[in-house]
């Protein structure tokens, strides 16, 4: 397979140890009272692991890591009760509540929304055709540097909600919800036990845009385990990109998919250089027999180029993290 990343084992941000900690406290229980003046604090070119946790509260701010501090850690208490939520809309590139472009990110019990859609739409039941007109893309977390990992967190929107933008992330336990394209990028990222959560809308909905635009692009999506469930109907993936490829494998999907599952969208006529796929996936809405004739059937070495250690973890950057962070 042809990789960007060097084979052999990544040591940065001085390894596992965490060189400094900074409390963010809406009441003045710690260092800062923003997050973002937290982030702001941290050295430019940073290469020691500095964590910012953040105390329990609703923080009402647009969140910014920017490329050139890395080796950071944002710990809420957990996502239940630590949230991070603004309501900026219409440009993907600049709506994100959250956006990280520097590499070495760890994240984790945090709720990321963008509320200009649930306002205006996830709130209303009756759904009006002139309500689903107004939606726009309002991005509730942009994510663009290399070595991201996000665990146990929230991300909320309905257009566009999670945007995968580039390099390799690593989701685990997370939860994502929205409606229309609300995971999507150019990333190349493996979800683990994510709970995908659609909520309805006038026609169905789609789970993943992936972007992967030629056969020697890194970028691609893989959901393992987790679930696809919630209300309406949702096709899981259309084409972002000529050579698109999301997988599902042992995944639960609920009856909401639907029976076609995916879309060729820009790229008909195009379907054979997309991959999408099912593996081994359970719930009412697998193995449909009417699914598009060009999803992909894999086999088990293809399979395997898809696990997490082969498709996101060639250098051991995952083994590298702080002790409370490693994967399992």
């Amino acid at each position: 397979m042809f990789s960007l990343w060097p084979i052999g084992k990544c040591i940065e941000c001085g390894g596992m140890e965490i060189a400094n900690e900074i409390t963010v406290d809406q009441n003045g229980q710690g260092e800062f009272t923003t997050v973002q003046a937290a982030i702001d604090s941290v050295q430019t070119n940073n290469d020691q692991w500095v964590k910012i946790h953040i105390n329990a509260g609703t923080y009402v701010e647009k969140v910014e890591i920017p490329k050139d501090k890395p080796c950071v850690i944002l710990e809420g208490d957990k996502s239940i009760s630590t949230f991070i939520t603004y309501g900026d809309h219409d440009a993907t590139d600049e709506s994100a509540t959250f956006a990280s472009s520097a590499s070495n990110v760890v994240v984790s019990g945090i709720t990321f929304e963008n509320t200009f859609d649930l306002e205006e739409y996830l709130k209303i039941h009756n759904i009006t055709e002139k309500q689903q007109n107004e939606i726009k893309p309002a991005v509730a977390a942009k994510i663009g540097g290399d070595k991201s990992y996000f665990l146990s967190c929230t991300f909320r929107g309905c257009q566009d909600t999670l945007f995968d933008q580039l390099g390799r992330h690593y989701f685990k336990h997370c939860a994502i919800e929205g409606q229309i394209d609300f995971i999507f990028g150019y990333a190349r990222s493996f979800y683990e036990n994510c709970w995908i959560n659609t909520t309805k809308g006038k026609n169905a909905g789609f789970v993943t845009a992936n972007g992967r635009n030629a056969s020697t692009d890194e970028a691609g999506f893989v959901f393992f385990r987790g679930s696809v469930v919630g209300a309406g109907e949702v096709n899981l993936g259309r084409a972002w990109g000529s050579y698109s490829t999301t997988i599902f494998h042992r995944t639960y999907l609920g009856s909401l998919v639907t029976p076609q599952g995916w879309d060729s969208w820009y790229y008909k006529g195009n379907e054979n250089s997309l991959t999408y796929a099912e593996v081994s996936c359970s719930g009412p809405g697998a193995n449909n027999p009417n699914r598009v004739s060009w999803m992909k059937k894999l086999n088990g070495a293809d399979v395997q180029t898809y696990d997490r250690s082969s498709f996101i973890n060639q250098d051991g950057w995952l083994d590298n993290l702080p002790n409370i962070y490693q994967p399992v």
